[in-house]
């Protein structure tokens, strides 16, 4: 596999399910519109990847031979049965209750799917649309419309596992050469740029404090481990990773900005806050850029148009404003101490210094001390703003938005931090310390994933509930609804198809 190849399937995965939203749950315009605009844009992506001459002196190697490619197949399989993709393993976090509920739904019932007569908890009284990041399931709903359920559960595990399949090959690329690809990959699975000494303090010192504003304040970046996020969020995982190397080689290395925003497009359907945090990165290389190429009419027009399409249908979702709110007064937290905004600010502090500030100084005095390394450098300021600004969404905006942030920056610090390291390798400076760093690093990494990974037994997607059922899991609460009483329900939805759910 070259880097060519890698690109155009990159891209054909996270087209896919974009196309199959566009046919199935829009009106005749806007899916005629929609689905030329997507098909010509992916054209002129093919064609001028198939014709461009592809930095290749920045990467690992010039391509995947096939006995490494069906390693990567076997370490994708494996994992993924460990971590239950699709619930079909080992058995799967709680999150897959909704997984297996929303594919269900999608299968069953026509498209779009819309409740006439639903109420949530007693707050959604209008008729709604199911409204979710439906990129991961509708592949597998889509085939098992036609050969009903039974493979439900393993579709969904290969769908996942081909998009985690995807991000280690551009891992495996953008590894440089004098680098151990395991180290790489352990790092890369346990969270190489996580160091909190004090993350888990409640339970080492339970009988002596209790610390639970520190692990409820940076519960965002305890998430963000690449096990977690497989293991929880597969779909969340595969835009962060994919989308950042994606644009990190495109946008950065190869200095092109052609097909970025067209990109960038497809990741909404998939996640709209990880393609939300993917887009602050791709926005800052294009403006460092100085727009290089930016404005092609693959870019406006395939990228404009899929971008304004799911944005009408995400903005209708209903507000759920459970998971956010100011920290000192939202959190359910009890005592005199910890209800002193001080200590969350110590919090902030100790968090963006003691997480990624190590790595971040480690690697100013490698890009600093060469005038080629003018570019890295630059990107690490971009890094290091980005990361100690994002955590302040977790204290008044929004949860999921602040988990999100953190885990994409954390992958293109990543990526530095790789480089860096290579670099030390070869260089004057003492790396003793990091090494050091390191082997913390992974040991905190399995203590924290395995204090956090959960293996629930959880209905199959066949004998899941069905959402408008009383007895449908917590889990389905109002941020999986959109309002069809919106611009996107009247005007760009199909009113058709719509009709057969009240039938």
């Amino acid at each position: 596999m070259t880097i060519k190849q890698l690109k155009l399937f990159t891209v054909s995965y996270l087209l896919i399910p974009n196309i199959i939203f566009i046919l199935t749950w829009l009106n005749l315009i806007w899916a005629t519109l929609g689905f030329v605009a997507a098909v010509f844009s992916f054209y002129s992506f093919w064609k001028n990847t198939t014709k461009s001459q592809e930095e290749v002196s920045a990467l690992r190697l010039s391509k995947i031979d096939g006995s490494t490619i069906f390693y990567l197949i076997i370490f994708t399989l494996v994992l993924g049965v460990f971590f239950s993709l699709g619930n079909f393993g080992l058995g799967q976090s709680y999150d897959y209750f909704k997984h297996n509920t929303i594919v269900k739904e999608l299968i069953k019932k026509p498209y779009p799917i819309v409740y006439e007569n639903e109420t949530r908890y007693g707050i959604l009284n209008e008729p709604a649309i199911l409204g979710y990041y439906m990129a991961y399931y509708l592949p597998t709903a889509i085939i098992c419309k036609f050969i009903g359920m039974g493979l439900s559960n393993i579709l969904l595990y290969i769908w996942g596992a081909i998009g985690i399949f995807i991000s280690f090959c551009w891992l495996y690329f953008l590894t440089p050469k004098n680098l151990n690809i395991i180290l790489v990959f352990i790092l890369f699975l346990l969270g190489a740029t996580l160091f909190k000494p004090y993350l888990y303090a409640h339970y080492l010192l339970q009988n002596i404090v209790s610390l639970p504003i520190i692990q409820y304040f940076i519960w965002p970046s305890g998430i963000s481990f690449n096990l977690i996020n497989i293991h929880y969020s597969p779909q969340h995982h595969i835009v962060t990773t994919v989308g950042v190397f994606f644009v990190y080689y495109e946008s950065f290395i190869r200095k092109d900005n052609k097909f970025i925003l067209y990109f960038i497009s497809l990741l909404l359907m998939w996640s709209f806050l990880g393609a939300f945090s993917v887009g602050i990165i791709a926005g800052f290389l294009v403006l460092y850029r100085r727009f290089a190429n930016f404005f092609s009419l693959a870019n406006i027009l395939g990228g404009g148009i899929i971008i304004f399409i799911m944005a009408t249908y995400f903005l209708a979702h209903f507000q759920d404003n459970r998971f956010s709110g100011f920290i000192w007064t939202f959190s359910d937290i009890s005592g005199y101490l910890y209800n002193k905004p001080l200590i969350s600010i110590l919090a902030l502090i100790g968090y963006c210094l003691l997480e990624v500030g190590i790595y971040l100084f480690y690697m100013y005095r490698l890009f600093s001390s060469k005038n080629t390394y003018n570019d890295k450098l630059i990107l690490l300021y971009f890094c290091a703003a980005y990361f100690i600004i994002s955590p302040l969404y977790r204290i008044g905006f929004n949860n999921d938005l602040a988990m999100r942030l953190i885990s994409t920056i954390k992958i293109l610090i990543f990526v530095l931090l790789i480089s860096t390291y290579s670099e030390m390798l070869k260089s004057k400076i003492s790396i003793n310390f990091l090494r050091v760093y390191m082997i913390f690093t992974v040991i905190l990494g399995i203590f924290s994933s395995m204090t956090t990974l959960k293996w629930d037994k959880v209905p199959s997607i066949a004998e899941s509930p069905t959402i408008n059922k009383a007895d449908i899991p917590q889990e389905i609460f109002l941020q999986y609804f959109a309002k069809k009483n919106s611009f996107f329900g009247k005007y760009i939805m199909s009113q058709e198809s719509s009709q057969k759910n009240n039938n």
